[in-house]
């Protein structure tokens, strides 16, 4: 599990450590912003793939980003990770 921006440093430690083929969970960035309710929010949406992933015999996506959108980016403020931006109204 990591934040967004992250995700090539997790990937390449990943494969320095032979185990390039783990699943990674990610999650919006920043983190540290957070309330404790939108961590909640996040940690819900999160859960699920973190199930998923832990008990799943079959193929798991290499990269799965979960269904949360940093509250920035409901705001049409500024978002590190452009990925995470608000849908389109």
């Amino acid at each position: 599990m990591i934040s967004a921006s992250f995700r090539v440093h997790a990937r390449l430690a990943a494969k320095n450590q032979n185990i390039d083929k783990v699943p990674v969970l990610i999650t919006p960035h920043p983190v540290n912003d957070l309330n404790d309710d939108q961590l909640r929010e996040m940690a819900a949406a999160a859960l699920p793939v973190i199930i998923d992933q832990l008990t799943n015999t079959g193929a798991l996506a290499a990269e799965t980003r979960i269904d949360f959108v940093h509250p920035a980016a409901r705001e049409n403020k500024h978002c590190i990770d452009a990925n995470l931006a608000a849908p389109a109204r």
